[in-house]
């Protein structure tokens, strides 16, 4: 995204639209666009200029013009319905890509993405349809939102270490936690690190 709103705004003389900076980075929705703008602002690399009503109102800051630029953007593996007892990056389970700005995913260990079905994470943002980016890792801390494999099925939840069992808790008052002890078999697949949401502008 750095290096588009650089491009752009030594090509033309004034900084790009988040419409014309989706348009140019395949992103479909100017919230999705917003979203990353304030990542940015946040880091430091963009700044605001004029008032909230101002369409091309951001530029790259000093800092950023010193020299950082986005190296390319990040290609994040989706996966689909995930085969039991196989990794969870197998060839079987990929179904698609989805591309976003690599300052927004500075991980080391690799990242996927899936798809949520259902509203059992609804309380803590994470709705139906939205896409989840999770931090592939074996282990987990206690009130981490992540993702297991339960009985051969993928479910994400927050992950609860208790005495004797664990407990997968869901973001959603009406609904049952799950428990899972020594007699079922539970695989943590990574924590979640994002939430990504199409919204139709």
């Amino acid at each position: 995204m750095l290096d588009f709103v650089a491009s752009y705004t030594d090509q033309k003389g004034i900084p790009p639209t988040l419409r014309e900076i989706g348009e140019a980075l395949g992103i479909r929705s100017t919230n999705g666009v917003s979203d990353q703008v304030k990542a940015l602002v946040k880091k430091g690399y963009l700044e605001r200029v004029g008032d909230a009503r101002t369409s091309r109102g951001i530029r790259l800051t000093h800092e950023a013009r010193g020299g950082f630029r986005e190296s390319s953007t990040l290609a994040v593996p989706v996966i689909g319905r995930v085969a039991a007892g196989s990794p969870i990056l197998a060839e079987e389970n990929y179904a698609g890509t989805l591309h976003m700005d690599a300052s927004m995913m500075p991980h080391q260990a690799p990242v996927f993405a899936l798809v949520i079905h259902g509203n059992s994470m609804i309380e803590d943002g994470i709705l139906d349809g939205d896409y989840v980016f999770v931090r592939k890792q074996a282990e987990c801390r206690n009130g981490d939102i992540m993702v297991a494999m339960v009985d051969g099925e993928a479910t994400c939840k927050r992950f609860f270490r208790e005495r004797t069992r664990i407990r997968l808790q869901p973001a959603n008052s009406e609904m049952q936690p799950i428990f899972v002890d020594s007699s079922r078999d539970v695989q943590v697949l990574g924590v979640v690190v994002g939430v990504y949401r199409r919204v139709q502008a």
